[in-house]
């Protein structure tokens, strides 16, 4: 069985989405007339199908075959993204978004094509990756998905791989669809969506127009039993440790420097809990083993925030082909997509400062309210403003129009494409930093009352002016000229050796306005421009009938960190007519992106060991258990370079029999230079660690010595109260793995079975 006829198979297998060769043939004239075409990973137009680098095809029929309702869906199942990806949950700046990570790599290592061309870059994703939630499912042909290296081919982000969506081009004809799934549960997750796909075709040309709208529901973290709050299997229940789903900020006093720094309760009531005084989200008193005699009101947020989100999208997409001679052909796309999204959170935790000592009194309904002295505050959950909405609207804008020629001596293609990614952000429900200072009351002794906002009493009503609007409008925007010169060059004893060369021009843009609130510090945001250049080639060498030799090369010129250059090379070996053999080799990198070079400081709450407090209090370093939930602000590197890679693979392709066939192939990926933050509790355990090795009486070092920009802040009790952090070429990453597959057909006179493992 020869390779040079097409393989095309996929099935599920797992529960995933699985590609596999199954033999098809490609023509039943000889092979000087048989079409030669173009496949993810290489510019050079082939009559084989199977290369040199292996390529996953996921087609539309597979998809619906599946169930999946989304081409978001159908990657993120698919066994190639075998260590998951974000999908859009909610509780997040990122809910209308989903990604594929190929090789568990970062979904900014995966390029995502629309018909070969870079799709729009999210600014919600900091312009460093595609969001596969908005591609119109029913205007898709086919997908296809390399699971190799190939900056040498496309440029920056294709360290892990390439995921090329093919769009319908011949459709002719109307198709209608309309879908419903209710999950029988307890409440959300309903989805349905509806689609018109119209083509009309003539010997000139087609023309291919699809509209497309989803909608679903969202669902809350207490709706499912897996994610509402429950107490760790054989653990104390009257211990916050003890508890998943419940955060300490509900309503909780802190004493502050006068009173040791400790959590208390707001009320001494020995026969009212905090459910009776704060209502049915609220659990306690819980005690601390981290800190022993403190007791806290905690908060069940899983009652209130969405697991997954409220969503609903409208896509279109028009595909036009025209034959302007026998030699010439004009492509034109136009693509827009709206999804908006709604995210529900929790209502937001505070941390309210006192301007005075709290003195102890009871209320009028016989509550007895803790004395707090000077200096102390309130871990305060303001569910009397409600809960944190987000309105997300995502619009994408994505314009092409292509030419592609022959000539007797060469090949020609060129094109200019144009995407455009505009955001607007609308949340309600969030807190005033500092207001919430200036509307707390006092005692009055004329009046032998306490006048104004009590915090602390349920039954007094809080003033306006604590919560604010959170509001962000964000545009990504690329555009790129490229073309570039296909040749035969000269004979080989298997065929003509094959050149191309090309050279494109790509003009990127990052525009982050947030208001006034976040301009603090709230929400990452920044503006940046830059222009990038580029020279490629690619050739192919057909060493002899049953061995070709492949090599690429590329460099790419950024105005805003320098260049970089990226070869590959690849080859594949027909041992036997059904056996191939294929290995490849490449170097790539992804660009920082605008936002990681020009962000604001971004200031989020985090989950941080305190190594620190288990070393003052002697119970060493290993094995602490303390951990504080405080606010890390995350700082931005003008200096940062690019993160480089190197790839291997090795894999053989067997069709056993005509109806039974496999694939194995073992793949390597290392990365250095990867750019991210210091994991925020190995900055607490080097700090400990340089106090532990500090000889006696000495100035203790600073962890800024050893890692610059980061800095940790304490208060007296020893918790930790702040953090800062900063962007860094630091991370290494090696990955490796072998990718099997199998699949078999069974013709039958009930029909033909297929059957596929992955």
């Amino acid at each position: 069985m020869r390779f040079n006829k097409v393989a095309k198979l996929v099935s599920l297998a797992c529960g995933g989405v699985v590609a596999l060769s199954v033999p098809v043939n490609a023509a039943e004239n000889d092979e000087d007339t048989v079409e030669r075409i173009e496949v993810t990973g290489s510019r050079i137009k082939r009559v084989d199908m199977e290369g040199a680098s292996p390529v996953t095809t996921i087609t539309a029929e597979d998809m619906a075959n599946a169930g999946f309702s989304t081409v978001g869906d159908a990657l993120r199942a698919s066994t190639l993204n075998s260590f998951g990806s974000y999908g859009g949950t909610s509780n997040n700046s990122w809910s209308s978004q989903a990604t594929i990570a190929l090789k568990g790599a970062d979904p900014s290592h995966t390029l995502i094509l629309l018909d070969g061309k870079r799709m729009a870059k999210s600014p919600v994703l900091g312009g460093g990756a595609t969001n596969i939630n908005t591609i119109p499912t029913d205007a898709v042909e086919r997908i296809e998905i390399l699971s190799d290296g190939a900056s040498a081919i496309y440029g920056t982000d294709v360290i892990a791989g390439v995921i090329n969506i093919i769009l319908k081009k011949d459709f002719e004809g109307i198709e209608v669809k309309v879908r419903a799934e209710e999950p029988d549960a307890e409440g959300g997750g309903d989805n349905h969506s509806a689609s018109f796909t119209g083509g009309l075709s003539s010997d000139k040309g087609n023309l291919m127009f699809t509209i497309e709208h989803f909608k679903k529901s969202g669902i809350t973290f207490a709706e499912r039993p897996y994610t509402a709050a429950h107490v760790k299997n054989g653990q104390d229940p009257s211990d916050y440790r003890s508890w998943i789903g419940l955060s300490q900020t509900g309503r909780t006093l802190d004493m502050g420097p006068n009173g040791g720094w400790e959590y208390q309760t707001p009320f001494t009531n020995s026969d009212l809990n905090c459910a009776d005084v704060y209502g049915s989200n609220f659990t306690g008193s819980l005690s601390d083993r981290a800190y022993p005699g403190e007791t806290s009101c905690a908060y069940d947020y899983t009652k209130a925030a969405y697991n997954d989100v409220d969503q609903e999208r409208t896509s279109t997409l028009i595909n036009y082909t025209y034959s302007l001679s026998d030699d010439i052909e004009l492509t034109a796309r136009a693509y827009w997509a709206s999804n908006k999204t709604t995210d529900v959170s929790a209502p937001i935790p505070g941390y309210i400062q006192f301007p005075q000592a709290m003195p102890a009194y009871t209320t009028a309904e016989g509550l007895d309210l803790r004395a707090v002295p000077e200096g102390g505050a309130m871990l305060y959950r303001f569910d009397t403003a409600g809960n944190r909405v987000r309105e997300s609207t995502d619009n994408i804008y994505d314009f092409l129009i292509g030419l592609d020629g022959t000539t007797d001596s060469f090949d020609w293609n060129a094109s200019v494409s144009y995407n455009k990614y505009d955001v607007f952000k609308w949340g309600t429900g969030y807190q005033l930093i500092g207001a919430t200072t200036d509307l707390v009351g006092a005692w009055d002794d004329d009046t032998n009352s306490f006048e104004g906002w009590d915090p602390r009493d349920p039954n007094s009503e809080m003033p306006g002016g604590a919560t604010a609007n959170s509001d962000a409008r964000l545009t990504s925007s690329a555009l790129e000229i490229d073309g570039g010169l296909s040749f035969e060059l000269f004979e080989l004893a298997g065929g003509s050796t094959g050149l191309y060369v090309g050279a494109s021009y790509r003009e990127e843009k990052l525009d982050s306005q947030v208001d006034a609130l976040d301009e603090a510090g709230l929400i990452a945001g920044g503006s940046g421009e830059r222009d990038v250049k580029a020279i490629f080639m690619e050739m192919a060498f057909p060493v002899l009938d049953n061995l070709e030799l492949n090599i690429a090369a590329r460099y790419d010129e950024y105005s805003d960190f320098g260049g970089t250059f990226n070869p590959q090379v690849s080859v594949r070996y027909n041992v036997l007519e059904p056996l191939l053999i294929r290995a490849s080799w490449g170097a790539g990198f992804r660009a920082p992106t605008l936002e990681d070079l020009n962000q604001s400081t971004s200031v989020g709450y985090n989950n941080v060991t305190n190594y620190l407090k288990c070393y003052e209090d002697g119970m060493g370093i290993d094995g602490c258990d303390i951990v504080d939930n405080i606010p890390v602000s995350i700082g931005r590197n003008e200096n940062l370079g690019p993160e480089e890679s190197e790839s291997y693979n090795l894999g053989m392709v067997w069709d056993i029999t005509d109806n039974f066939n496999m694939s194995v192939d073992y793949w390597s990926l290392e990365t250095e230079g990867l750019i991210g933050s210091l994991n925020n509790s190995e900055i607490t355990r080097t700090q400990a660690e340089l106090w532990a090795a500090d000889a006696a009486g000495q100035p203790r070092p600073d962890v800024s010595a050893i890692y610059p920009g980061t800095s940790i802040s304490q208060n007296g009790a020893g918790k930790l109260t702040r953090m800062d952090n900063v962007l860094q070429n630091i991370g290494l990453s090696e990955r490796q793995g072998v990718d099997t597959k199998f699949a078999s057909t069974f013709e039958t006179e009930v029909g033909d079975f297929k059957l596929g493992l992955a």
